[in-house]
Parts: structure tokens; C-alpha cells; sequence
């Protein structure tokens, strides 16, 4: 079984990402290309505010705003970004839209094309004008290149990004599933262990490594709640094992996909009175956890009154639903005396990733990634980040941490260089590295193909 963790994507992009959110309702003018005025450190200023643009020095700007112009304002951001970015790299003037897209590429601290801000918007699945992800994020690193080549035409490299107390690369696909225990307050059953009567089982779902789910026959709704000891209407009978007694709330991995089949009726125990029970509309492709909330007789709307029920002592229980409306899909259910719930713990199937670290005085030291395969089609390929451990004989000091993947740091990962805190060492309890809140996040990254490295602010022993 999987273990509890709040998943929390973050996305700390940019205002100014690349969205292709529109056609442009005209092209601007954009004149004739020509250079701006610069510092004596070679850095363009900014005509609107009259302020260097950080990042770019010694950048040709006369060639560079003419390969701007050729290979990314006119051919890409003017058809397809305007409406939205008008004001920034779609200006209608030209060189302040060639200083804001200057500004973000960071060329003097440079990441790579495949890192670069043009890019990384298209892999984190912007609408775009092509036909896949990937064919967008192609497009424009091809784009960003050609203006790059310009550039070194005429002298100019970018400088490559470094980052310190870097530790070595390990393959993504060394990651360890684990098998992480349940807490106590949790009761789980998938739908493979329960009893099917009347429902239909399929195994052909696409959520990630949950394939099983059952399905209620197409039936119009039920007003009227089935027999107690004897349901005349389909139903399904959930096995959990309650680890404590208590009062428990009940959810549900749903799919409904319209409100005329998101109905069921639940029983908690055998031979108890079935309740209603009233589940959001999902949608055609979408699973969610639904707590199940009391609803009034006859209603079609749930109060806002969670449904439990009492478990006086430790032991199996059986659990029932039954159809209310037809066409209800369901695969898993949770019962807990926590009033927060996160089904990820559930539907996930965890790995672990092991980083040898390089502490001075200290042996044995690793940081440990606990990820699952988040997205997998292909040109957005991404793991999402339950949580980051540390495990030392000695506890760290852990301050700002960058994920790095390729050697490359994201900037939509930037959540971990929130951290300054202390983990590790002989106390497992300790071992978590926390902000002061959640450190999940989303690696754009292929488990199968791509490496893994961090680096570090500062990494020492605590004092």
C-alpha cells in the first residue's frame, strides 16, 4: 500500500509564458530592426523605463532583433500569442517585445535551448497551434535555435548556467517502488476484492496504474431505497479492514459523466438502511474522489451533512453500494476518521530515487525522491514529487535545493529553493525536508531516459 502525502503541483511560471491562446487580430508594425542603446556593461536599456535589461550583456542587438524578428515574432508569437501577450514579447513595437523575450531567456546565465522559457512553456502543455505538445515544443526549440545561431554568427555564446554543491547524476530508472503502509485511520478496498452483483467489472482504464473499475447497467433513477437485506438492484460489497474504532467518513473513486448518473446509495454496514448518495459530475474522462454527504429523500442534491457511520472495534467490515442511477463508474473506497482526505496515497504507485551527497565529514549521506509517473504522453513527459528526504547518520543543514535534470535546474521547481531547514540523522521522523509547507512539485522529466542531480545554496552538517 501506498502512503499518505499531499500532492501539490506548483507552477511558478512567468507572467509572460508562451500561450497560444488565440489569433491575433491584426499584425503589427513592426519597422525597421535596429539596435538598442546599451550601458557600459554592455547591457541594452530598456527605452520605457530607462533601466539596463538584467541577463543579456554584450548581446548583438541589431542581429538579434532582426533573427527575433525573422524566426519567432513574425512566423510564432504574432499569429498565435498576441491576444494574450500584447504587451510584453507581442508588443506591437518590436524592440520592447525583442527586450521582454531578451530578458527571459537569460542567455547570460543560460540554461539551454531545451530549458530556455520559450520552450519550457510549450512542454508544460500551453495550448498551442500544432497538433500535439510535441510538435509545439519542437517547433519552437527550432525557432529558439535558428535566433541562437544568429547570434553565435556574430559572436556571441550564451554563458551556460552553473550550479553549486552539485552531487553526481543517477538514472531516473534506478527509482524502487515502494510500498509505503497505510495509516491506521484509513480503511481502503479496491474494487478487484469486492463483491459484484448486478455491476459490470472492466480493466481497460488509462488512469495511470489503477485499470480496474465496475460499472452500474444503464437504469433510470431510483427514488425509493432498495430493501436493506435484500437489494433488488445491483449492488457492491466492499471488504475493509478497520484498524480502530471510531466515527468514519466514506469517499469514493468516482467517474460520472453527467448528472443523470452520479446517484448511488450506500449502506455502511450489513443489513443497515440504505442512504443516498449524491457524487459531483466528472465528466467523460475524468476519475475523482467524492466523499459521500447525506442527501434528503427524493433529492437531487446532496446537503452539505457528511455521511458516517460508527465502528465500535477493530475488524472487517463490509460496505455496500448500490444503484441509484445507472451508469455510475467506480473502482475504489476509503473510509477514515480523518475529516481532510487525499486519495493519491491510493491510486499511485510509488518509487523511490536515491542521490548520493557529498557532505564534508559525514559518510553515507543520500537524498531520497519519492515520485510517480504524472504524465506520459509523449513531449510532456513529467513526474510528479510526493516529498524529498534526507537519510544521514548526521543531521543537515539543508539550504535552497534545485532538482536538476540533464545537469538542467527548471524554474517551475522553484518551490525547493524556499528550503532552509534541518533533516536527517538518527531520528527517522526527521528525515522530510519541509518549507514550512508542502514541498510536492512536478519534475518535467522521462523516468525511462533522464537523469537526476541536485545542487544546493548550502548543505552541511547541522551545528
Amino acid at each position: 500500500m501506498k502512503k499518505f502525502g499531499l500532492i501539490l503541483v506548483l507552477s511558478s511560471f512567468v507572467a509572460v509564458g508562451l500561450t497560444g491562446c488565440g489569433q491575433a487580430p491584426s499584425k503589427p508594425s513592426g519597422g525597421t530592426p535596429r539596435g538598442a542603446t546599451v550601458d557600459d556593461q554592455g547591457r541594452p536599456i530598456d527605452p520605457t523605463t530607462g533601466k539596463p535589461v538584467e541577463g543579456v550583456a554584450n548581446v548583438p542587438m541589431d542581429v538579434s532583433l532582426a533573427s527575433f524578428k525573422a524566426n519567432l515574432y513574425e512566423p510564432v508569437l504574432v499569429p498565435f500569442c498576441q491576444e494574450c501577450h500584447a504587451t510584453t514579447f507581442v508588443d506591437s513595437n518590436i524592440e520592447k517585445a525583442h527586450l521582454t523575450f531578451l530578458e527571459k531567456s537569460k542567455l547570460n546565465n543560460f540554461p539551454g535551448v531545451e530549458q530556455s522559457f520559450a520552450v519550457d512553456k510549450m512542454k508544460h502543455a500551453h495550448n498551442c497551434w500544432e497538433g500535439t505538445t510535441k510538435a509545439c515544443v519542437d517547433t519552437m526549440a527550432a525557432k529558439v535555435t535558428l535566433w541562437l545561431k544568429d547570434l553565435e554568427a556574430n559572436g556571441f555564446k550564451p554563458t551556460p548556467v552553473t550550479y553549486p554543491n552539485a552531487t553526481g547524476e543517477i538514472m531516473l530508472a534506478t527509482a524502487a517502488p515502494v510500498n509505503l503502509t497505510i495509516p491506521n485511520d484509513y480503511a481502503f478496498a479496491g474494487i478487484t476484492g469486492a463483491t459484484l452483483t448486478g455491476y459490470t467489472m472492466a480493466t481497460d482504464d488509462v488512469d495511470g496504474a489503477i485499470k480496474s473499475y465496475a460499472t452500474s447497467p444503464a437504469a433510470a433513477r431510483a427514488a425509493a431505497a432498495p430493501n436493506a437485506a435484500t437489494p433488488a438492484v445491483p449492488f457492491i460489497t466492499f471488504n475493509l479492514d478497520v484498524k480502530a474504532p471510531g466515527t468514519y467518513f466514506v469517499w469514493a473513486r468516482l467517474k460520472t459523466e453527467a448528472a443523470t448518473s452520479n446517484e448511488l446509495w450506500v449502506s455502511p454496514t450489513a443489513g443497515a438502511a440504505f442512504q443516498s448518495f449524491i457524487a459531483p459530475v466528472t465528466g467523460k474522462d475524468t476519475w475523482k474522489w467524492a466523499q459521500m454527504f447525506q442527501a434528503a429523500a427524493n433529492a437531487t442534491v446532496p446537503t452539505t451533512t457528511p455521511f458516517t457511520f460508527t465502528v465500535a472495534a477493530a475488524g472487517p467490515i463490509q460496505l455496500r453500494v448500490a444503484q441509484r442511477e445507472g451508469g455510475v463508474k467506480i473502482n475504489q473506497l476509503v473510509v477514515t476518521t480523518q475529516t481532510a482526505f487525499n486519495g493519491d496515497q491510493f491510486t499511485r504507485s510509488f518509487m523511490d530515487i536515491v542521490v548520493p551527497l557529498k557532505v564534508p565529514g559525514v559518510e553515507g549521506a543520500k537524498i531520497i525522491a519519492t515520485v510517480w509517473e504524472n504524465t506520459m504522453e509523449e513531449g510532456k513527459r513529467s513526474l510528479g514529487v510526493k516529498e524529498l528526504r534526507i537519510d544521514s547518520p548526521m543531521p543537515l543543514h539543508v539550504k535552497g535545493i534545485r532538482p536538476l535534470i540533464n545537469g538542467l535546474y527548471n524554474e517551475s521547481h522553484n518551490t525547493y529553493t524556499l528550503v532552509d531547514t534541518v533533516a536527517g540523522g538518527p531520528d527517522a521522523t526527521k528525515s522530510v525536508i519541509s518549507t514550512g509547507g508542502s514541498t510536492a512539485s512536478t519534475w518535467l522529466a522521462d523516468l525511462k531516459v533522464d537523469k537526476i542531480s541536485f545542487s544546493f545554496d548550502l548543505i552541511e552538517v547541522a551545528k
